[in-house]
């Protein structure tokens, strides 16, 4: 016997029993309910994460293969030996034709 107040509240051990499995069983009927929307939302933040990941590094490429084409280039190739090498060309009497037989 449980006192609220002034009124004595006789429970019986089945009816809370059936009330604790009861709220049991919606407690987890909740959570299997809602644990998939959970999943479908991590999921979706990470989709997220790997498509923007995936445009940076698209981005980098782009950028990667146009400075490997301006690396390439005749000009920037004699521009870098004359300035940074110090490479000069020869005059006309230096160079030596070797004729192919």
């Amino acid at each position: 016997m449980f006192t609220f107040g002034r009124k004595k509240i006789k429970l019986q051990a089945k009816s809370v029993a059936f009330y604790a499995i009861s709220v049991f069983f919606l407690l987890v009927s909740a959570i299997v309910y809602i644990y998939p929307s959970i999943c479908v939302t991590n999921l979706m933040y990470e989709y997220s994460g790997q498509l923007k990941t995936l445009s940076e590094v698209r981005e980098l490429n782009t950028k990667m293969k146009l400075e490997i084409a301006a690396l390439r280039s005749y000009d920037f190739i004699e521009k870098r030996a004359v300035e940074k090498l110090g490479f000069v060309f020869p005059a006309p009497d230096q160079v030596v034709i070797i004729a192919k037989r």
